[in-house]
């Protein structure tokens, strides 16, 4: 048996990840590939997986969410995680420090150490970027579309300027706090939520989450939200959360997560039981107290 099961989305990037599997192959002799016929065996094949001491998507964001998933229900609990990145936008490759580029990722790979990292979850699902309410969901289809023709900053900045012109705002329910006239509301652990946008998130322990959103603002402040983003500035507003939270609203409200929509509120977020045990640089250290995103 082979020390990695590589799950490859031969369709990620306008079919990047099918273009080069060849030299993937290469470079990875110790590693068993299998392209992928859709996303949802990424995860049954990763949680079904046995013998291995890593699985690794090989693909955009919606391959290293679908395996990440699958490691997460696998009965290993010693089983690893491990990302050769080919998409669009690698926010979550960003924070947690793995190279994009292929011979360096699979050198971490084989000589990395393991962060083992808490995971989010919405309605029991987990998810590994961030949880966006209304303008995030709008944003996040629309990039969607944009990206594989103008990139990832020019495909989230012409999104975001879109939402931030049109000046819906929403009335939100967190547990029993009303918050009104929010035009943007998102949940993460990580700094990047998003083709170069950037949160300035306090310290984290493992057992917490941020909320950050931005109320009672103009076009124009949001415009200065925007460009503070780009630059990692700190802005808005930011509350700290442990345990169960349930976001509601009157009116439906979109939600988005991982850059996918998953229906309207109300929405339960939560810790996972179990942490991802995730591949990283040796440089990146072991497994931290506080999240360093």
């Amino acid at each position: 048996m082979k020390r990695f099961l590589v799950l490859v989305n031969p369709l990620s990037h306008g079919g990047r990840s099918g273009r080069i599997l060849p030299r993937l192959r290469t470079l990875l002799p110790e590693g068993d590939f299998v392209v992928l016929e859709n996303i949802d065996e990424a995860s049954r094949l990763a949680r079904e997986a046995k013998g291995y001491e890593a699985v690794v998507a090989c693909g955009g964001d919606g391959t290293v969410n679908a395996v990440a998933r699958g490691v997460l229900a696998n009965s290993n609990t010693s089983l690893k995680f491990g990302v050769l990145y080919t998409g669009t936008s690698p926010d979550f490759c960003l924070v947690h420090g793995i190279p994009t580029d292929a011979e360096q990722a699979i050198a971490v790979l084989r000589g990395g150490a393991v962060r083992e990292i808490p995971v989010l979850t919405a309605n029991g699902e987990p998810f590994f970027c961030s949880l966006n309410l209304g303008m995030g969901a709008a944003v996040a289809a629309s990039a969607n579309r944009l990206r594989p023709k103008f990139g990832d900053f020019l495909g989230t900045f012409w999104s975001v300027l879109r939402e931030v012109m049109r000046g819906r705002r929403y009335d939100i329910k967190v547990n029993e706090d009303e918050i009104r006239g929010v035009a943007h509301a998102l949940i993460t652990r990580m700094s990047r939520i998003a083709g170069g946008l950037k949160i300035a998130l306090p310290p984290l322990d493992d057992n917490e989450y941020a909320l950050w959103f931005v109320k009672d603002i103009s076009r124009f402040g949001c415009l200065r939200i925007v460009w503070n983003l780009y630059r990692g500035k700190p802005c808005g507003e930011i509350r700290v959360l442990r345990g169960k939270t349930i976001i509601s609203s009157a009116s439906p409200l979109a939600v988005e997560y991982d850059g996918d929509p998953h229906g309207t509120l109300p929405v339960s977020v939560d810790l996972f039981p179990t942490r991802l045990r995730l591949v990283v640089p040796q440089n990146e250290g072991e497994c931290r107290c506080k999240n360093r995103s």
